[in-house]
């Protein structure tokens, strides 16, 4: 009986933890895991880039690299949250005052970084080449209009 007591109320536990809202953490926490994940973006971009420009020998891992892109790609317009606008951060104002506007650069990147990681499943380098470019248009689009540029 007391086991299904323990159970039960663990499970209870879990279940208003689940269907919880994330309470934001301060903005400092989040410009530093917003900062963490575009580290992330760029290091996979580095790697991809090192991969076409056969600068590594670790051309079998294209696919891990275009993966992790893509899943990065989905969660890059959660980490701008309302009031992570100022602080210690490149980011520009416009990413809050058009939100539209970001939406679609947004999904252009979620897009651009699916089809790359399509094209790097399927095995052919031309195509995964041009994806390629087509993703760090999507990132130069970003870089350029929503992002403080660097000094």
């Amino acid at each position: 009986m007391m086991m299904k007591r323990t159970t039960l109320f663990a499970c209870a536990a879990l279940a208003a933890i689940s269907f919880t809202a994330p309470a934001m953490a301060d903005d400092a926490g989040e410009i530093k895991y917003r900062k963490s994940v575009m580290k992330s973006i760029g290091g996979h971009m580095g790697s991809i880039a090192g991969i076409f420009k056969a600068e590594t020998g670790n051309q079998t891992n294209l696919a891990v690299h275009t993966q992790g892109m893509a899943a990065l790609a989905t969660i890059t317009g959660s980490v701008f949250p309302k009031g992570s606008d100022f602080g210690e951060t490149g980011a520009l104002p416009v990413i809050w005052e058009k939100p539209d506007d970001f939406a679609k650069a947004v999904k252009m990147f979620e897009s651009a970084a699916a089809n790359m990681n399509a094209a790097a499943m399927s095995g052919d380098m031309a195509a995964a080449g041009a994806a390629f470019g087509e993703l760090g248009k999507s990132c130069k689009n970003c870089h350029e209009n929503f992002r403080e540029k660097k000094k």
